[in-house]
């Protein structure tokens, strides 16, 4: 009956054990992604390439063009960064406008180079949507597939950025968000205990509000 009392307590000890080294590690985990505001990340993108990052700002655009695009800007209104959807998050809403979020995310970079414009003039032809058409400077406004006399503006524009750039190409960047959250605070106070709403559901479930 000891023995067995024993067995028992050694299997409880184990058992917290490793039930403590895993609340370790999580914690550790959650500490190792650096919170960081729009224009944190905006002055120093580089250093945060490939790196999941949780930024906050407020939302000042959502392409109406599927949903696929969000911009969230910081104290700067002409600087924003574009956050893209994961499957789970499936599309943003129109009605997240004009509302502070936290998106934790991992910031991508697209390198844009005369090799990449000449397959893009190819994709336009073709009818192809793509990424780098939609770096809006801000995403004050909303591109189409059927507006290719745009496109080709913006085909002449990358071309000028390419030839004015020392490395032979500029960067796109913005974040694949892999879940975001809606902060409700004031700007000028501690956010630490700010009412949030979670937005990690499947793809196809409704965004309520």
């Amino acid at each position: 009956m000891i023995k067995k009392v024993l067995g028992l307590f050694v299997v409880i000890a184990v058992m917290a054990s490793c039930a403590s080294k895993e609340q370790k590690t999580e914690q550790a985990n959650e500490q190792e992604i650096a919170k960081l505001t729009v224009d944190e990340v905006a002055g120093d993108m580089l250093s945060h390439v490939d790196k999941e990052i949780v930024i906050k700002g407020t939302v000042n655009h959502v392409c109406s063009h599927g949903g696929k695009r969000m911009f969230i800007m910081g104290e700067n209104p002409d600087v924003a960064i574009r956050i893209t959807p994961s499957k789970e998050i499936g599309v943003f809403e129109k009605e997240l406008e004009g509302s502070h979020v936290m998106v934790t995310g991992v910031l991508k970079e697209l390198r844009i180079d005369e090799a990449y414009v000449a397959n893009l003039e190819t994709e336009i032809a073709e009818g192809v949507d793509n990424e780098a058409f939609h770096d809006h400077s801000g995403g004050k406004h909303d591109e189409t597939e059927e507006d290719k006399d745009e496109k080709k503006a913006q085909i002449e524009a990358m071309r000028e950025k390419i030839a004015t750039s020392e490395s032979g190409y500029y960067s796109q960047f913005w974040v694949e968000a892999s879940k975001f959250e809606v902060k409700e605070y004031d700007h000028n106070h501690d956010h630490e205990g700010d009412h949030d709403h979670d937005h990690e559901h499947a793809e196809g479930e409704g965004h309520t509000h």
